[in-house]
């Protein structure tokens, strides 16, 4: 006869045997799932959880829309840049053709004193252009961080 406690221990042994070959035949990437932060979820329109065999496709879009968005919003900077070159420009040269002709008509010294005060307010004033830049810097590092942040959190998911 069999002694029972062999027979356990196969059985136990068949059973373990069993239950691997069943992992084993799972796709385990499905039923592994990943959590997405919220801002990549509004931005590639996934779920709050993915599988793991789609995070990869999730990243590349991602990837995409960071990308994308970023050329877009430098391109609207650069026009914006533009736009105001040009009316600061327009400005300056009617400032200077206004400025030539005032004396010939009554009070269009005061009236050229006026707009040139009023034009003062647009003007920039000496040190702007650190300060703006000071800004740009640090909204570049936040959003660097921002993105190392989000890039860290997917990491950790796709690893766990």
């Amino acid at each position: 006869m069999i002694n029972s406690r062999v027979f356990y221990i196969g059985m136990a042994a068949g059973l373990v045997l069993i239950a691997c070959l069943a992992v084993q035949g799972c796709d385990l990437q499905k039923m592994v799932k990943v959590d997405v932060p919220e801002g990549v979820q509004q931005s590639v329109s996934v779920g709050e959880e993915i599988p793991l065999s789609e995070s990869e496709y999730a990243w590349d879009q991602w990837s995409n829309w960071v990308e994308a968005n970023s050329e877009a919003f430098a391109r609207n900077i650069e026009d914006g840049r533009s736009r105001v070159a040009l009316i600061e420009n327009l400005t300056a040269m009617g400032m200077g053709a206004l400025g030539e002709v005032s004396s010939t008509f009554p009070g269009g010294a005061v009236l050229f004193s006026g707009l040139s005060l009023l034009t003062g307010w647009f003007l920039k004033r000496p040190g702007e252009d650190k300060v703006v830049a000071k800004e740009k810097e640090d909204s570049y590092n936040a959003g660097l961080a921002k993105g190392k942040e989000l890039v860290e959190t997917i990491k950790e998911a796709t690893n766990a």
